[in-house]
Order: C-alpha cells, then sequence, then structure tokens
C-alpha cells in the first residue's frame, strides 16, 4: 500500500500544473490552487483599477473615454462621493466584474473642515475669542430677534464675558447661555459688547459645490467659574441633504446620458 501512495505522489510532482481552459487559469499540483497569471503576463486580459479624481472635469472625461454612456454612476448618500461602474456590463453576460472604477470625490473646503472639527466642541473663553478673530471676514452676528450685530462687539463680549451668582434655585438653558445649579443660579452675562445668538457663513462646503447660507447657535454654558462656548450647525441634517442633492444635479448636468443613483453598489 506504501508503494501505491509513492507512485501516486511521483505522478503528480510529474505533472505539477494542468492547464485549464477558463480565463488563462492553471491548477497547481498543491491541492491544485487556481492561480492567475495575469501578473506575470506583460499587460493585463481586461482593464480594472480606480481613478480617483476631486474635479467634476477629470471624472467626466474618463468616464466617458473608459466606461461610455451605459455606466451606472452611484452617488453615496452619506458622503460627497460619486462611484462609476466601468465594466458594470459584460459584452454578451449577464453582468461584467465590476471592478473597474472612476469615482469622484469632492475636498472639503477649508471653513466646512473647520466647522466640522468645532461643532459641539466647548472652547474656553480664550480659545473661543480667538476663533472669532480668525474668522471675522467670513462671520456674520445676530441677535436672537434675528438683528445685525458687528463683528467687533461679538468679539468684546465674548471677552468681557463674566460669571454673576445669585442665591436661588433654578435650572435653564437658551441659546446665548445655559444654567445650571442646585444652591445657587449661575447667569452669563457680557459686561461690554453684544452676545450673538447666531452666526452665518456663506460657503460651499465643498469646492465645485454652490455656495450656501450655513447657520450656526451659539451655546454658552455657564454652570462653571468661567464661561465655554460651543457652536451647533442649524438644521445640519438638512443642509447635508442639500449638500448630496446638490452634488447630484451637478453629476447628472456633467453626464446627463448616464443612469445616475443615489446609493451605494457592491458586487
Amino acid at each position: 500500500m506504501s508503494e501505491k501512495i509513492e507512485i501516486e505522489k511521483f505522478l503528480g510532482l510529474a505533472k505539477p500544473v494542468i492547464p485549464l481552459e477558463r480565463g488563462q487559469l492553471v491548477a497547481l499540483h498543491h491541492d491544485y490552487s487556481v492561480v492567475a497569471a495575469e501578473k506575470f503576463m506583460e499587460a493585463r486580459f481586461r482593464p480594472h483599477g480606480e481613478f480617483t479624481t476631486p474635479t467634476f472635469n477629470d471624472f467626466k472625461d474618463f468616464v466617458i473615454a473608459e466606461g461610455g454612456k451605459d455606466t451606472p454612476i452611484f452617488v453615496n448618500q452619506n458622503d460627497v462621493k460619486a462611484i462609476a461602474v466601468l465594466n458594470f456590463h459584460g459584452e454578451g453576460q449577464a453582468q461584467g466584474h465590476c471592478d473597474y472604477l472612476a469615482s469622484l470625490c469632492l475636498e472639503s473646503t477649508v471653513v466646512w473642515k473647520k466647522l466640522n472639527q468645532l461643532k459641539d466642541h466647548k472652547l474656553d473663553q480664550r480659545n473661543f475669542a480667538v476663533f472669532i478673530e480668525d474668522w471675522a471676514q467670513v462671520l456674520n452676528a445676530f441677535d436672537e430677534n434675528n438683528n445685525a450685530i458687528d463683528i467687533k462687539d461679538a468679539l468684546v463680549a465674548v471677552r468681557n464675558m463674566q460669571i454673576e451668582a445669585s442665591t436661588t434655585s433654578n435650572a435653564e438653558v437658551e441659546n446665548t447661555r445655559q444654567v445650571q445649579s442646585e444652591m445657587a443660579q449661575i447667569a452669563a452675562s457680557a459686561k461690554k459688547g453684544v452676545l450673538p445668538a447666531y452666526f452665518t457663513i456663506q460657503d460651499s462646503a465643498y469646492l465645485g459645490l454652490a455656495e450656501r447660507e450655513i447657520k450656526l447657535r451659539l451655546i454658552v454654558n455657564s454652570t462653571g467659574s468661567t464661561p465655554q462656548f460651543a457652536i451647533q450647525i442649524v438644521k445640519e441634517e438638512l443642509l447635508r441633504n442639500e449638500i448630496i442633492e446638490d452634488f447630484k444635479e451637478k453629476v447628472i448636468a456633467l453626464l446627463p446620458e448616464n443612469p445616475v443613483r443615489i446609493g451605494s453598489f457592491k458586487s
């Protein structure tokens, strides 16, 4: 019996590779692993890979050159990204390999990056004043009645805010102050200037999209001995939906003959 096993091993080693008819594949003797020989050739048998660009025109040119008007494009609703599956359709086949892609990934603007870093993040008095001073040229300030406030007055108000204590038990939250205490009511007040309730800023959020108004709510937390500041993007989810719709419309206008869908595709 052992002699027979040795003969079978010898015969296997004598023919270690068996060519297969399909797709230039070979079966190796050792457990007959299927290995593609493409990487050893001078060129690929078919195109595959991913092209990524932040610009609309380069995306358009590549899709037209490599895919054509039947190439489907999927716009991800969670981030501003469009993917064209260039080999979605296979010639005479139900579907291609779906591994030849072109991706359009817009870059965030400096303003949008900064706002997402700051939102819901507490800043002390000094750092929030520095933020207003650095961004004074693009920020517009308003009170809770939507009256415009000079940004210089807003900056003075933040720098000169003080905390006062009184002997009442109360809890109160407002746009521009948050008051909580069991034994005392802590009230934040600006001795000089005018403290804003909101800021607005004009920005496209992503390079290549339409400019829009972004509204920021100012939150002041005065529960400690010194005030803390935070900003919130007003109606953030609606704003992000508007950005995605704007992006989708621009992709459709860019390649009007291609099917464009909101969503993602995984083969």
